[in-house]
């Protein structure tokens, strides 16, 4: 990849040259996926908390028309408050930098960057996934094919809960992507604990973990591996709480004629109003709580 798009922090260059542990973070959560303050309060404790678990954190988003990797202040400030930021996956991201714009990377476009630079963790909330009434609407997540073909041990809370989880599941499996746990025999819910899924396999303790991702490297295995890590337990919201906020948000889109790229901002508004801001908090602690275990795992990894 032509490395003159990029604006590298000199935290992240200095990473890079001497072979540190990086864990790379996607920047869509500050731009669409929470509120402001939220949004630069979780981005900050997100990166601080890579830090502390032994790792460097490395934000992608687009300035103007630029691929930082490393995100300031100002940068941050942008992405929160403009409401100009768009989201770039795969499909459009060239596009975002013929145009100078502003944009946010999700989780495909991330770990596609992140992948280029020779990054190999990330961290995130939840991996998009099949949404509901995919069989009619064809409407699946790029994130699915971009981790069957980019290499990266990817740390969520499994995808999420608004989308259809059963097939969701079901498509990693067929798209080669490997659904592991890390002290969970199931995969988890997103907003709540754990599915009736069960993972590929569960590994207890982070040695262990290290050392399958090594035999993978050496195998030279394509393709990402999830590692699922629950929402801590005690945010974690009852999943039949979760699925009744869901199908009655659904109903509400469905009324009000809302589909395509803005039905999902639109459930995850609606659902927050109904649990009065439990998927929210939900949403904040497990991000962080992936970022925490991201760091330790690449700081692990880094170091057998």
């Amino acid at each position: 990849m032509d490395k003159s798009y990029f604006d590298i922090s000199e935290e992240i260059q200095l990473a890079l040259n001497s072979h540190k542990p990086i864990v790379a973070l996607e920047s869509a959560l500050i731009s669409h996926g929470l509120p402001h303050p939220e949004n630069i309060y979780v981005a900050q404790h997100s990166m601080n908390t890579v830090r502390e678990n032994g790792s460097v954190p490395a934000t992608i988003a687009i300035i103007n028309g630029r691929i930082k990797v490393g995100l300031s202040n100002e940068d941050m400030s942008i992405l929160a408050e403009n409401k100009n930021v768009e989201k770039v996956s795969r499909h459009n991201l060239a596009i975002a930098l013929n145009n100078n714009n502003h944009a946010a990377t999700t989780v495909a476009s991330t770990i596609y960057l992140a992948a280029n630079l020779g990054i190999k963790f990330f961290a995130t909330g939840g991996i998009g996934g099949v949404h509901l009434d995919a069989e009619n609407t064809f409407d699946i997540s790029s994130d699915l094919s971009e981790l069957s073909r980019t290499s990266m041990c990817v740390v969520c809370s499994g995808a999420k809960s608004i989308l259809d989880l059963d097939k969701t599941f079901e498509r990693l499996e067929t798209l080669g992507i490997s659904r592991i746990g890390y002290q969970t025999n199931y995969m988890p819910g997103f907003w709540y604990y754990q599915t009736d899924k069960k993972v590929d396999h569960n590994f207890t303790q982070m040695n262990e973990l290290t050392s399958y991702l090594k035999i993978r490297e050496s195998i030279k295995q394509d393709g990402s591996v999830l590692v699922f890590n629950p929402v801590p337990e005690d945010k974690a919201i009852d999943k039949n709480l979760v699925q009744g906020w869901i199908k009655s948000s659904v109903n509400k889109a469905k009324k009000n004629f809302i589909g395509g790229k803005e039905l999902t901002p639109y459930l995850i508004d609606e659902i927050n109003k109904l649990s009065k801001n439990k998927t929210l908090e939900a949403n904040k602690e497990l991000i962080i709580n992936n970022a925490a275990l991201a760091g330790r795992l690449a700081a692990n990894f880094n170091q057998n």
